[in-house]
């Protein structure tokens, strides 16, 4: 598995830019005896989503999935350190967890747990941006019974995650010079008070998921300290742990007070629900989105749906990425463990 992780890590994989890591990994399963299937996001893209499973059976009763793409910058693989950490970009997110479900996958095969027909893999681009990788495995037209989803959950069984609103405001102004502002009109002044608006909203708390939360992650605006500024932006993001609706109506509402701006809804989903009532597992409440809630067809309801995996989120998109090889190979087990207790269980249940 170290040798693997190291191999992932030392190909930039930033989200948009995947052909590469993709190319290894198609060799490297073939190689260990995996049917590989690539499933390029549009005709031709060297983004490319990867499937694999054993034999000719697409349909599998069991999916292993997460992502090989990264936030940047590209930070090369290095270690083990004196703790047995290794460092690098994907560490933890979420190349880790790859490598866990690949090697679980294989001895799981090994052992004669699973055998054709049992467990796939499902390795997917553009996680970290708008989740079109997951989107587009929703239309491979297959369905699975129980699905464990890789991130950084510090090897317990995630209870669910927060759900998100993702705005891109954008105004307009006319430029002119600063010293007779009546000439002109600034884009900055009109969206500022809107973000006040945005920060000064009331978000609700849910029990086990904590407070919802907002972010004005980006702000572009503005030619020069002496110009009224023609044009102006921002994305906010909100968090939404509870009421979803209720806090999108809040956020429509305080756009419709402002006819002259624009907006676009970037994403959009409440908090999915998960499986975590799992003998053996310790479980854990996360703050972060995945791509689970653009998997269509495969809802709580008729399938059970797993978040686990190596890592914690804390380090994530940190300079500081790692992950500890005594990590690695406890989940590496977890996964096992899951696939044995749940491969020949109804998918109906108790879940979070």
């Amino acid at each position: 598995m170290l040798s693997l992780l190291s191999d992932l890590v030392n190909i930039p994989s930033l989200t948009g830019d995947e052909g590469k890591i993709a190319d290894f990994l198609t060799s490297f399963l073939k190689n260990e005896g995996f049917t590989v299937e690539l499933w390029p996001i549009h005709p031709g893209s060297e983004r490319r989503n990867i499937y694999a499973y054993f034999g000719s059976t697409r349909t599998n009763k069991f999916l292993f999935t997460t992502h090989i793409d990264t936030v940047p910058p590209f930070i090369p693989f290095s270690g083990p350190d004196a703790n047995q950490n290794v460092f690098g970009r994907g560490t933890c997110d979420a190349k880790g967890a790859a490598v866990v479900q690949i090697q679980a996958a294989k001895e799981l095969f090994a052992e004669s747990v699973v055998k054709e027909g049992d467990l796939a893999l499902l390795l997917v681009v553009g996680e970290e941006i708008d989740g079109v990788g997951m989107k587009n495995a929703s239309k491979m037209g297959l369905k699975w019974e129980n699905i464990v989803f890789g991130e950084p959950t510090e090897g317990k069984l995630a209870l669910g995650h927060k759900g998100i609103l993702l705005l891109e405001l954008s105004t307009t102004g006319k430029a002119c010079h600063s010293g007779y502002p009546h000439l002109g009109s600034s884009a900055n002044h009109a969206l500022i008070p809107i973000l006040k608006q945005f920060l000064d909203l009331e978000l609700p708390t849910d029990s086990k998921l904590g407070p919802s939360t907002i972010n004005i992650g980006t702000m572009h605006g503005g030619e020069a300290p002496n110009i009224l500024s023609p044009s102006a932006s921002a994305t906010i993001s909100i968090r939404v742990s509870t009421s979803f609706e209720t806090i999108k109506t809040s956020a429509l509402r305080i756009l419709s007070e402002h006819p002259s701006v624009s907006y676009k809804i970037l994403a959009e989903y409440p908090p999915p629900r998960l499986y975590s009532d799992v003998p053996g597992f310790e479980t854990i409440n996360v703050g972060f989105g995945t791509d689970i809630p653009f998997l269509e067809g495969h809802d709580v309801d008729n399938v059970k749906r797993f978040l686990y995996g190596p890592g914690s989120i804390f380090v994530a998109h940190t300079s500081e990425e790692f992950v500890s090889l005594g990590e690695l190979e406890a989940c590496k087990n977890g996964y096992k463990k899951l696939v044995a207790q749940h491969l020949h269980v109804p998918s109906s249940g108790s879940h979070s």
